[in-house]
């Protein structure tokens, strides 16, 4: 019989977008109900934003901040850290502490001696390029101890534990990779007229969709460069973006300078429950990340995968990863308009190369990426450290 778990996680996100919206640590939400499916205990230790209660059965313990810039990470980390201590009367098994500046749940974790394990979401060692000095020499500080402190480091791909072994020093047998991966049974093939009919969209164009948060790493200004060689060949074609972020106003400008206004749908921010409903109108998704991206598991791929549907996507090393010897992508170099062109109206025009990919994606995702399977892995390893 195996043991049940008492898992406390704690992680820190910020985004005023969500103030009054459900959204944010989906990754986190899904890991902690299905190690509850599983038939163990999760304690969520969230900031008190986005309405975490309503997004997860697992307990949430709200984490009062002052929402004011440097303040937020500051007043959380002492007032989490807090509640850790005292929520150590439960007795946790594990501490799974999601990357967030602060080394401090590693070091009550080492001092109580309860199992840690410590997630890297994306590349650090892109993201410290990005930084000032004085901020990038602190949060390599505050890595370098919790990486130190955990007992496993959980990455999100085989590429970032390469990274983490090659740049880090932090040995190969310290460092797990738990994919993104995404919920099969939410996402899922729908029909397309249903889709269209539901949301108001017209169902006899072809869509070219794009799902994710609008940042510059997404590459959507080379999907739009790529957009008026796709008209020129099908000019029954539209492009339907999902989501919102800081780029949303700057691609936008972009789309109406290139006259393109009447072929780019733009839906604003989707609750996450509806996506699946914009991505069954889609005939082809895209995932047009440039080369610099530190994005370690694209959610949208998986997201994409469980849905049926083709996908074309720049050949970044994280990507090739997910898609293996699936076949069910065209991968084009980075940052090349031209190329995304090609491999977009290459779909479009042949209706069984499309079809054949839509079955080998869906497959491919449920055979190796269900979030439902992610947990065990999980499992696995703190059963390890609990037989030392």
């Amino acid at each position: 019989m195996n043991k049940e778990y008492n898992i406390f996680i704690i992680a820190y996100w910020h985004d005023p977008r969500f103030k009054k919206k459900i959204g944010g640590l989906i990754r986190i939400f899904d890991l902690a109900d299905n190690l509850i499916e599983q038939g163990h205990s999760v304690s969520l230790f969230l900031p008190k934003i986005g309405f975490p209660k309503k997004q997860t059965v697992a307990k949430v313990i709200e984490i009062l901040f002052i929402d004011l810039p440097i303040l937020r990470p500051i007043s959380f980390h002492l007032m989490s850290s807090m509640a850790l201590l005292f929520k150590l009367k439960n007795h946790p098994d594990l501490l799974y502490a999601r990357q967030m500046n602060s080394f401090v749940p590693m070091l009550i974790a080492k001092l109580f001696k309860i199992p840690s394990f410590f997630e890297i979401p994306n590349d650090p060692y892109l993201a410290y390029r990005s930084k000032s000095q004085i901020r990038m020499l602190l949060e390599r500080m505050i890595d370098k101890y919790s990486i130190k402190l955990s007992d496993n480091i959980v990455v999100l791909s085989e590429w970032s534990k390469r990274r983490l072994n090659q740049l880090g020093g932090v040995p190969l047998s310290k460092v797990m990779v738990l994919p993104s991966g995404t919920d099969t049974e939410l996402f899922r093939p729908l029909s397309k007229e249903e889709c269209c009919t539901r949301l108001g969209l017209d169902p006899s164009f072809s869509y070219v969709g794009f799902v994710g948060s609008f940042f510059f790493h997404q590459g959507i200004d080379t999907l739009i460069d790529s957009a008026q060689n796709v008209l020129e060949r099908f000019t029954d074609t539209r492009f339907l973006l999902v989501g919102d972020g800081p780029m949303m106003d700057t691609w936008k400008q972009k789309v109406n300078h290139q006259g393109l206004g009447r072929a780019f749908v733009f839906s604003g921010h989707v609750p996450y429950q509806n996506v699946p409903e914009y991505i069954g109108v889609m005939d082809i998704c895209v995932a047009p990340h440039r080369k610099d991206t530190n994005q370690a598991s694209p959610v949208k791929i998986f997201d994409y995968m469980a849905c049926g549907r083709p996908i074309v996507a720049s050949d970044i090393e994280v990507i090739r990863e997910i898609i293996g010897d699936s076949r069910c992508a065209l991968l084009v170099p980075p940052e090349s308009p031209h190329h995304l062109s090609v491999a977009i109206t290459s779909l479009i025009e042949d209706d069984i190369l499309l079809n054949a990919m839509s079955m080998r994606a869906r497959q491919h995702v449920i055979d190796n990426f269900d979030r439902k399977k992610i947990p065990e892995n999980l499992i696995f390893a703190l059963n390890k450290l609990a037989a030392r």
